[in-house]
């Protein structure tokens, strides 16, 4: 693929429960997100037509805004959602169609070293990423990945499987997670939609504000206590008691409890919410690439 590239350069991150824009200067960054929802109504393993068509059109929003705000280059890259269905080549030729550039589909690994990258700006640690279709772990020690794992299960998969049947997502959910057999040293981050909004719930929070986000620790006692709660409540209470949780109130519930039974299974005692993620990782990924060329 093409890496070379120009400041300002956007980054637009296709997800399975949202699209994101980053637009980087040499200044600064700013970040949009459009909740477009690809990984919804999956059948059979194939995306559904009208996900795809609402997440393009995202896309090619983005990619126009992009170019009013001057960008000198612009890339797309997809996860989960496009990488483990069957159909995910329609969604890339639509965008290619819409805007006339390839959408990298990254792989479960990348997937995780772009957390590594944005989460623990070059340091060693744990980083979790929690997405609507997959999950992803990954440790660095040394500057090296010593620990990656790449679980095909996300807040909105969730939903669809079992809607709001806490049996059955835990099931799932411990069915699926498997302890690593050695521990390993390091400070966990968090990266992803779910995470930033359970903190901003634990933080009260009435409009989303990412600088507070940022750094919030989230313990495993303080979350077992917000899952407990999200499943009682129905999606009108979420959204009203937590009015940053609205975009997410019918998924937010599957993806707490997706963090608490990571935390259970790692033996993490809690974890470091950082809203520097996969769009700043993959700017790292790009400036590394043109390195190479």
């Amino acid at each position: 693929m093409k890496t070379k590239f120009s400041y300002p350069v956007a980054i637009i991150d296709v997800g399975s429960n949202s699209v994101r824009l980053m637009i980087a200067s040499e200044i600064g960054k700013q970040k949009y997100t459009l909740t477009s929802r690809l990984a919804e109504g999956m059948i059979n393993n194939r995306l559904a037509t009208t996900s795809i068509l609402r997440t393009a059109n995202a896309v090619a929003l983005f990619f126009d805004l992009a170019l009013s705000k001057r960008c000198k280059s612009v890339f797309i890259f997809a996860t989960a959602a496009v990488r483990n269905s069957d159909n995910g080549n329609e969604f890339c030729v639509k965008v290619k169609n819409m805007t006339g550039l390839e959408v990298h589909v990254v792989s479960g690994k990348l997937e995780a070293e772009l957390a590594l990258l944005g989460a623990l700006n070059g340091k060693d640690g744990k980083v979790v990423d929690i997405g609507g279709a997959s999950t992803e772990v990954a440790f660095k020690e040394n500057g090296e990945i010593v620990y990656f794992e790449s679980y095909k299960v996300g807040a909105v998969h969730l939903k669809d499987l079992y809607g709001r049947d806490k049996n059955s997502i835990v099931f799932n959910l411990q069915n699926t997670f498997k302890a690593p057999r050695r521990t390993y040293s390091g400070d966990v981050f968090a990266v992803g939609g779910t995470v930033s909004t359970l903190a901003s719930m634990l933080l009260k929070l009435e409009k989303f504000e990412s600088e507070k986000v940022h750094g919030y620790f989230i313990s495993k006692q303080a979350l077992a206590c917000l899952v407990d709660e999200l499943f009682e409540l129905s999606f009108e209470e979420i959204s009203q008691k937590y009015p940053t949780a609205k975009p997410r109130a019918d998924v937010i519930s599957g993806g707490a409890q997706i963090l608490y039974e990571l935390l259970n299974c790692y033996n993490f005692n809690g974890v470091y919410v950082s809203e520097s993620d996969n769009l700043e990782g993959y700017l790292e990924y790009l400036k590394n690439e043109e390195a190479k060329d």
